[in-house]
């Protein structure tokens, strides 16, 4: 709205629409939505889109168009990409399947992922999306895309006109301004609480950060990366700060808002690196604005004393260097990498000290781990950056390593997630534990952040994905039996020895021992004795490192496993096969090119190469099933959402559920860290709809967190086993049980 409204206007407006806004933001409008939101934690500017849309149903409104647009418009050539946040791109897909009104009152709601990015390609997908329903030819549609764009490129030149104006009248008349920064929606004044009048009472004038961005640039490279379209923008005005004596700056920033957990230290760095000071007002629906008052007049007092004592800013550079991991460095460093999956990262580390590396994966998370953690690590940052920081930064400090021969690696995803930025905040940790001299070496598909002393082979690619299949292959097998075992510990034992005996085989790597290993696996895990006992099966899906890693997660297969029901762990395998399937989609609707789609359907050829033997052995056996394609779990996904939900776990999380409920596992813990804004949308956000679908499904939502009460987590999950027993009794669960012969209930 606040961003874009010109050339939606524009472009509806040349259709020969009538343009409906709801009203203004209120407290009204908030309530009108309160009971359709699935998420307490989600921001505030996401809370009143629900009222938003309400008001316009209230108004008979019969077409509501609501555009999920995962990139801006490019506006920085040297950023590192343009993405919206997680929320802006996807919270469309949470409206449709939680307001129940818009499947009620015939009203036509349209969520389209569009290219707004790439304006050819939005008119094909705009033709695509309005031409047959509405009967607008394609010349229709692409006259009113230029004219759209083009009165949008004439809104942002009149709002940096004006704040040019506005900066050559401070210079004229020694006044002073207060750049008042944040994200567009920021500008809604039931978001801003009009914090914008309470800096004009004090003198100042105020600007957006919109106003004044294109009158500097960003020095790069940031510590942080600079993906996301208003994150660059917010950079750019901070720079701009710096260069002119005239403007201070204060951060608006959402409670909840996750991904400010990355511009806020950015922001501060850039700003101290001039010696101005840094101000950042953290609001939410709450209007007591006494704090935020307190704040504004210490700054202005701060402003004060430091012209008193400082009569001229020197402009010091803001650019971070980065510690780079040579070849040298290679033959003698040791590599740390934060543990996420115990089972699967063993063999990773074996693939890696076979391929030439001296990795060490780090174990267990302790609490003084998560304490360095929280030290060092902004604390609006998700629970995994705190957990992997934390684990990091605790065995650095152990004394264990010698630093000056010790690096860092750690995985990059490239996505619109903040895991993208787990390196930067690695990186900050480390300077400020006295530690700047470690490099950080990044893992990951993109070529982002290279290093001349590391390079991902083909030998490394081999090993490391025979060792994923591995893993997920032993994580499959075990949990399946672990709960009916006959004798107490032989599903343990029985898989401490292929643990033991697949890392010899990583190492040694001979030709054949793959599929002979895999072979002979299925055959033992079929043949280990068994009771005959019928058990609610549990799925357990979520945020990746929250999933897997069972100090992240309160070991939670364990209460799973201890109530007397058994675990379902879907690969981890089927995380990088839909990563690579995303270009799929992209192709199609977005901004994807040709040569991605046909890169990443190799992958996934050679990915599902690996698994052959897996898949084919899975199938003979008498206990166990063979995981689906990703092409299978995409298409039952996109029956609920699009498949251009692609932040973070993305419209895979709901694919997991989806595929976890046919299979008879309807009983499921969806596990996110607290203020998780993927899966706002691809997990809390799709639970209403799963249920609609599914009736029988049982599915509790459960946030982690270092402040989270293990008791509180705990409850929940002992409520769903309630249910899940309940509905096993009572003959709705899908009764199944290993080599069926006298059957007994477990409860």
């Amino acid at each position: 709205m606040y961003e874009n409204y010109p050339f939606w206007f524009t472009f509806f407006d040349q259709l020969r629409f009538r343009v409906e806004l709801s009203p203004r933001s209120s407290k009204k409008i908030y309530e009108l939505g309160i009971e359709t939101m699935p998420s307490e934690s989600v921001c505030y500017p996401a809370k009143l889109v629900h009222g938003h849309i309400m008001s316009l149903v209230n108004k008979k409104v019969n077409f509501i168009f609501y555009p999920c647009l995962p990139y801006e418009m490019l506006e920085d050539e040297g950023a590192d990409n343009h993405y919206n946040c997680p929320i802006v791109t996807s919270y469309p897909e949470v409206i449709k399947n939680n307001m129940d009104v818009l499947h009620t009152n015939e009203i036509k709601f349209f969520k389209p992922f569009l290219p707004y990015d790439n304006k050819e390609k939005l008119k094909t997908r705009l033709y695509e999306v309005l031409g047959k329903e509405f009967n607008i030819s394609k010349a229709e549609i692409e006259i009113a895309v230029d004219k759209a764009w083009t009165e949008d490129e004439n809104a942002k030149r009149d709002i940096r006109q004006k704040g040019e104006e506005t900066l050559k009248y401070l210079r004229d008349t020694g006044k002073k301004g207060i750049v008042l920064a944040g994200r567009p929606y920021h500008v809604d004044p039931e978001i801003n609480h009009g914090i914008p009048q309470i800096i004009a009472s004090h003198g100042f004038a105020v600007f957006t950060e919109d106003s004044i961005a294109h009158l500097g640039s960003v020095e790069r490279p940031l510590r942080v990366v600079d993906q996301w379209k208003y994150h660059s923008r917010l950079y750019a005005a901070a720079n701009v700060v710096n260069e002119y004596p005239e403007l201070e700056m204060i951060q608006l920033n959402s409670f909840g808002c996750g991904l400010d957990a990355v511009t806020t230290d950015q922001v501060q760095e850039i700003l101290n690196s001039n010696d101005n000071i840094y101000t950042v007002l953290k609001i939410d629906e709450g209007n007591n604005l006494g704090a935020a008052r307190i704040r504004i007049r210490s700054l202005v007092a701060a402003l004060e004393e430091r012209d008193r004592k400082v009569k001229k800013h020197h402009q010091q550079h803001s650019k971070y260097e980065k510690v780079v991991f040579t070849e040298e460095m290679r033959k003698k460093h040791t590599i740390l990498a934060p543990q996420m999956s115990p089972i699967h990262f063993q063999f990773v580390e074996a693939a890696f000290k076979t391929s030439g590396y001296n990795i060490a994966v780090l174990q267990g998370v302790d609490n003084a781990a998560v304490e360095d953690g929280l030290k060092y690590v902004n604390n609006d940052a998700c629970y995994p950056t705190i957990i992997v920081v934390g684990q990091i930064i605790h065995a650095l400090k152990s004394g264990q390593y010698d630093l000056d021969n010790t690096s860092v690696l750690i995985t990059q995803t490239g996505g619109g997630c903040r895991a993208t930025n787990y390196i930067g905040f690695l990186r900050k940790a480390l300077s400020e534990a006295g530690m700047k001299q470690i490099p950080v070496i990044s893992l990951n598909a993109l070529g982002m952040d290279s290093h001349p002393g590391f390079k991902i082979s083909l030998k490394l690619l081999d090993l490391a994905f025979k060792g994923l299949v591995y893993g997920d292959l032993l994580m499959r097998v075990l949990y399946r039996v672990r709960p009916y075992e006959k004798v107490a510990g032989s599903a343990n034992e029985l898989y401490k020895k292929w643990a033991k005996h697949c890392m010899v085989s990583i190492s040694e790597n001979k030709i054949g021992s793959f599929k002979k290993d895999i072979k002979c696996i299925v055959k033992e895990f079929d043949a280990l004795e068994l009771n005959n006992l019928i058990k609610p099966k549990v799925g357990l899906v979520g945020e990746i490192l929250v999933k897997f890693h069972p100090d992240a997660n309160n070991n939670v297969v364990d209460v799973i496993e201890n109530e007397g029901a058994e675990a379902v762990m879907p690969d981890l395998i089927d995380f990088f096969l839909y990563c690579s399937y995303d270009a799929n989609f992209k192709y199609k609707n977005l901004s994807g090119s040709f040569k991605s789609l046909v890169i990443n359907n190799s992958i996934i050829a050679g990915i599902e190469w690996y698994r052959r033997y897996l898949k084919k052995y899975l199938r003979k056996s008498k206990r166990f099933e063979a995981p689906h394609s990703i092409y299978h779990l995409a298409n039952s996904a996109s029956e609920i959402l699009s498949l251009g939900n692609q932040t973070g776990e993305g419209w895979f999380l709901t694919a997991e559920m989806i595929e976890l409920i046919k299979s008879g596992a309807r009983n499921i813990v969806c596990m996110q860290p607290f203020a998780c804004l993927p899966n706002h949308v691809t997990g809390k956000g799709m639970i209403k709809e799963l249920r609609r679908r599914y009736p029988e499904t049982n599915i509790v939502a459960v946030d982690y967190d270092p402040g989270a009460s293990e008791v509180n987590q705990l409850n929940r999950i002992k409520l769903m086993m309630s249910v899940a027993f309940k509905n096993l009794k009572g003959g709705t669960d899908k009764k199944e049980s290993i080599e069926l012969n006298e059957v007994k209930v477990q409860a």
